[in-house]
């Protein structure tokens, strides 16, 4: 039986990342998400049915969900829909998967920390449920951990999607300061923000390393929002100082975690390198970003 990749949520800044990963690499892989691109296989992944058929027909060895309601608002305002997708959707992958021995790897987030300090944190550190997100995606690492085998990859994404209406942090950060207007920057919000194509290319390393359990899969190290930024100005020849020192708790709405910072020493123990560092994230975002702006 020839070895099938599925990856959930392929539209997507993961989704996409994980494809040209997977084709580059030459493995079979299909893409399956709401609204498919040409190529690819569209499905309500809200509807366990439907995604429990399409298992059946497609029978892959390996299943990477990379599909998620990232919306902290949404989560909350339309808590039902967004529990399918975050919740249940991967514990439908987990018993499919427990049931036929195929692989999964399950990408979970690193919204599970406060606090007033730039911290990594372990796999193995307890965790503050702050909003429906976050609970939503904890709930859904338990129901993975019941399949056998099965990788749970807690991490902070950038890139650039490509979406006019819906931009990434990134994108909307190189907006900010090309607008030449000065903008609020977080300075007590911390992660360790890797790029997904970076990403995309460790997780297919794990998965061929057979790695399992709980992992913490991002940068070495964690900064600041604003950090971030300025580092992508300069990296980008912009204004610095246009990303104004603002706090986090300014926002309206949910409650968001802060202090995001993953150590992942245990991933580089157990592939035997290092991770980038955010220099090196940011210059291959800086590259990505001034591509996408030239080609526009």
């Amino acid at each position: 039986m020839s070895s099938t990749t599925l990856v959930l949520g392929a539209t997507d800044l993961l989704g996409q990342a994980l494809l040209r990963e997977a084709q580059a690499q030459g493995r079979c892989v299909q893409g399956v998400a709401r609204h498919a691109d040409a190529g690819g296989i569209a499905a309500d992944l809200a509807d366990p049915a439907a995604v429990a058929v399409l298992l059946d027909r497609l029978d892959p060895t390996l299943i990477i969900n990379a599909a998620a309601q990232t919306d902290l608002a949404a989560c909350e305002s339309a808590a039902g829909l967004a529990w399918r997708v975050n919740t249940a959707l991967p514990g439908v992958l987990a018993s499919w998967c427990a049931a036929r021995g195929a692989r999964l790897v399950h990408v979970s987030t690193d919204h599970y920390y406060c606090g007033n300090a730039n911290t990594l944190h372990s796999e193995d550190e307890a965790v503050t449920l702050v909003n429906d997100y976050a609970r939503q995606k904890f709930c859904a690492e338990a129901l993975v951990a019941n399949c056998p085998g099965s990788l749970v990859v807690r991490t902070n994404i950038v890139g650039v999607r490509a979406w006019k209406d819906r931009p990434t942090f990134a994108e909307w950060a190189f907006a900010a300061l090309r607008s030449g207007k000065p903008f609020s920057a977080f300075v007590d919000m911390w992660t360790s923000s890797i790029d997904a194509d970076t990403l995309a290319a460790t997780l297919f390393d794990l998965g061929d390393r057979g790695a399992t359990g709980r992992l913490n899969v991002a940068t070495r190290s964690a900064c600041s929002k604003r950090d971030f930024i300025v580092a992508l100005a300069r990296a980008t020849g912009l204004d610095a100082q246009l990303a104004q020192p603002a706090s986090v708790r300014s926002i309206a709405g949910p409650r968001r975690a802060n202090a995001l910072g993953l150590d992942v020493s245990r991933a580089e123990a157990l592939m035997g390198r290092r991770l980038p560092d955010n220099e090196r994230v940011v210059d291959r975002l800086a590259r990505s970003l001034l591509e996408t702006c030239h080609a526009s």
